[in-house]
């Protein structure tokens, strides 16, 4: 579970760096000579409004196996997805939950019944009518078939049809974090009069996918390219595409040479973290610096050994210098953490609650408060912080901050199958490192510090955090629930379950004549990889 997560986490976020393609030398030399009038001439012309046509390039390092939407979790095919079905609810561009093919929604007063109201005159690819029957099956068949997202909507009892453009999710408790599944990962609407008396990991829609989307699904070839095109029966804004082909590159170097020579448009492999900063200045780029609710932290046994003593812990987190893991390791790329949770949900922050600043004398004089004597080197005791490839120069930094304080710590890094049986599954570890999104929605922490918690594998318990957590969804706005989550900060301040590290994030090199793109322009309305406002300036 661990490793899958994380494996999505890292391909959510390669996925996220968008790139466009640039000018060659012969452009910019042209540009250079071209008279002033013309110049003008020129940009008059420009930016007066999104223009129809034109193909976009992408270059994708994995190909796709399925595109079934629900049924697991194919990340390849995600950004095809995106562009060929639709949710009820989305994350935009800017982590927020925004409509999508549901125009609103709203809970009962008592909390207990979910209702979406549906976009109206809605086709199918295939010309068929769209309805909540659709909606209603596919849900339902999430939950019988135990889709990816099937664990989250556990507290859904039933889903009924009031009319054709309104679905209604009966929960068996206030369940305020269900929005933020349904606009997640694993939950596009499907068609029902494809699918209904089939197996849907069998069906043949899953390698001609039909959805409700701005575009159509054209043709997949086979280690080339996926092609979509213009569905001109979309519902909503857009598309302004004629086509969008994703090419397969999974070389990163291959992928940014193609970017770099005009052969693509954007490249999702990304721009590498040593060439970022010549894009900075340059007009023919827009820079978006992008965070995600996705915190880097270590995590430490809470069971046994060094790390079960909380003033050791406590040692950890006024030793470990932030700023400098966050400009030496991570090159200044996303935010230093500094609070107990994402900052993205500043409804919910507590801003009295942060983490301490570096205190070298105080970190030692905690290990002493402790019952650890120095050696003749300065050397409280040793450790090992286990960890799976990735975290490494992170580590590093670690360990040479640990070591001032007087812990010794060793490095030692082991492929997945170690970590799992090791860490993951054995708990035979004092310390480790690692990271996750936590989204969309904030109760999703949950999954980390709630007793026997999926990703709580430090072994941290506390009866009032479980209730809080709770509680919390009970709650259907956030002026409710804000206070639960408010002191559940207070709470791990205490415990220091883990200590943070970074916020994560990406700089975004988008092409200037690249419109409406999800990071820039779009990034209020589309979600990381939709195209259906993208337009050419050019």
């Amino acid at each position: 579970m661990r490793r899958k997560l994380s494996l999505l986490l890292v391909i959510v976020l390669c996925c996220s760096l968008f790139v466009g393609c640039g000018k060659n030398d012969a452009d910019t030399n042209d540009a250079k000579d071209t008279s002033t009038n013309e110049v003008e001439e020129v940009e008059e012309k420009k930016e007066e409004g999104p223009k129809e046509g034109g193909t976009f390039v992408v270059a994708m390092a994995r190909e796709p196996q399925t595109y079934n939407p629900c049924a697991v979790a194919d990340d390849a095919a995600y950004m095809i997805i995106q562009n060929v079905f639709n949710k009820l609810v989305k994350i935009n561009g800017n982590e927020e939950i925004v409509p999508d093919i549901a125009k609103d929604w709203e809970f009962s007063d008592d909390g207990k019944t979910l209702t979406f109201h549906l976009q109206e005159n809605v086709k199918w690819h295939d010309g068929e009518d769209f309805s909540s029957e659709d909606v209603k099956w596919t849900f339902d068949t999430i939950i019988e078939e135990e889709g990816f997202a099937s664990s989250s909507l556990t507290d859904v009892e039933e889903i009924t049809c009031p009319d054709e453009n309104t679905v209604e999710f009966k929960l068996s408790e206030p369940n305020a974090g269900i929005i933020g599944t349904i606009a997640w990962f694993g939950t596009y609407i499907m068609p029902k009069h494809i699918y209904e008396g089939t197996d849907w990991l069998e069906n043949p829609a899953n390698q001609n996918p039909i959805g409700t989307g701005p575009f159509k699904f054209v043709e997949h070839k086979k280690g080339e390219t996926i092609t979509i095109e213009k569905n001109d029966d979309f519902w909503g804004e857009g598309p302004y595409l004629d086509k969008v082909v994703f090419t397969i590159i999974p070389d990163q170097n291959t992928a940014y040479q193609a970017w770099l020579s005009g052969e693509v448009d954007e490249n999702k492999l990304g721009v590498p973290l040593s060439e970022l900063e010549q894009y900075e200045d340059d007009p023919d780029y827009v820079i978006k610096n992008k965070l995600w609710p996705n915190k880097h932290y270590i995590n430490f046994n809470l069971r046994e050994g060094n790390f079960a003593d909380l003033k050791v812990r406590q040692a950890v987190a006024y030793g470990v210098d932030r700023d400098e893991i966050f400009e030496k390791a991570l090159k200044g790329v996303g935010e230093k953490a500094e609070y107990f949770i994402s900052p993205l949900y500043d409804w919910a922050l507590n801003k009295d609650v942060k983490l301490p600043e570096r205190d070298v004398e105080k970190a030692r004089t905690l290990l002493e408060e402790a019952g650890y004597e120095a050696d003749e080197n300065g050397i409280y005791f040793s450790t090992t912080m286990d960890l799976f490839p990735g975290n490494d120069d992170v580590a590093e930094v670690v360990k040479e901050n640990l070591k001032e304080i007087g812990i010794d710590m060793d490095i030692n890094v082991m492929d997945d199958p170690a970590y799992d049986e090791k860490v993951w599954f054995g708990y035979d570890y004092e310390i480790t490192m690692f990271g996750g999104y936590q989204g969309p929605d904030i109760s999703a922490m949950e999954s980390r510090f709630a007793t026997d918690a999926p990703m709580n594998i430090g072994g941290y318990s506390n009866p009032r955090v479980d209730e809080l957590f709770k509680e919390a969804l009970r709650g259907t706005t956030n002026e409710d629930r804000a206070p639960m989550y408010q002191e559940i900060q207070e709470i791990l301040a205490e415990d220091l379950p883990v200590v943070f590290l970074s916020e994560k994030g990406a700089k975004l090199v988008v092409k200037s004549y690249i419109k409406g793109h999800p990071a820039t322009e779009a990034s209020d309305k589309a979600s990381e990889g939709e195209y259906t406002y993208i337009w050419l300036d050019k």
